[in-house]
């Protein structure tokens, strides 16, 4: 019986016999929340660390919700030139509030305010193109990320300036099986370089209610990544990523954390 018993036990524990788990959208509704964006990266040969902060919060809004999204602070050690175009890449961002929305399956659907933020984003480059010294890192970054927001189709600005928020719906209405891997393809590559295409598989490493932890690991032409998400099944947001990524002989790490605000 003992034996039996046992095997039942194996038989119950297999991952063949899991259930799929069914990732649903309900975001927690009027409440700020911390979303921080650590990056690990090599600067004219030694490690630098990048750090963006941005504050959410949800609002029911019909059958969907609009996401307010403000970019509060950030922060760079990195020497010279690699720190100057990291901030003039986005301070013209800081406090200006975006507000996406969204259906009710979590796809960002449109910018309700998309006028008020490209007039203040194009002020504050222009702004920082007059006083930036000629051909700085700063003032060549403000320039392209001018070229770029006029050459953008309204569809391209959205998937810009949504780019970052979009990791947190990634399994938005979506099912993982832990007895079935799921292929993975997509671009991968360092910021503002060229990304190449990387494939491989999802897997579910760890199941405890509706917190679900879930690895991949992607190769690609000279490129290895490697992705640790934490997602809750009930919400259905990334509340933690980590992401390893090796370019040849360059290696690129990033931490993602979304927290209630204040904690």
């Amino acid at each position: 019986m003992k034996r039996v018993i046992a095997f039942l036990s194996l038989v119950l524990a297999s991952p063949a016999l899991a259930t799929p788990v069914a990732i649903g959208f309900a975001p927690p509704t009027g409440q700020d929340l911390l979303y921080r964006i650590e990056q690990h990266r090599p600067v004219d040969g030694r490690d630098s660390l990048f750090r963006v902060d941005r504050i959410l919060r949800f609002e029911k809004a019909g059958d969907g919700y609009i996401l307010h999204v403000t970019l509060r602070s950030l922060d760079s050690d990195a020497p010279g030139a690699g720190a100057d175009a990291y901030r003039a890449a986005l301070s013209p961002l800081i406090g200006v509030e975006h507000r996406f929305r969204l259906d009710s399956r979590g796809k960002i659907v449109g910018l309700d305010n998309v006028d008020d933020v490209r007039a203040t984003m194009e002020k504050a480059l222009n702004a920082m193109m007059a006083k930036a010294p000629e051909g700085s890192a700063g003032q060549r970054t403000a320039k392209n990320v001018l070229t770029l927001l006029d050459g953008l189709t309204p569809e391209g600005r959205l998937a810009l300036l949504s780019g970052e928020v979009q990791p947190l719906l990634l399994f938005v209405d979506s099912e993982v099986d832990d007895a079935r891997p799921r292929g993975v393809r997509t671009m991968a590559g360092p910021p503002l370089g060229r990304a190449v295409a990387v494939e491989g598989e999802s897997t579910v490493a760890a199941h405890d209610g509706n917190r679900l932890t879930l690895q991949e690991d992607l190769q690609g032409e000279g490129a290895h990544v490697a992705m640790r998400y934490i997602v809750s099944a009930q919400t259905g947001l990334v509340d933690a990523q980590e992401r390893r990524l090796t370019l040849g002989a360059q290696t690129l790490t990033e931490k993602r954390s979304l927290t209630a605000a204040g904690k």
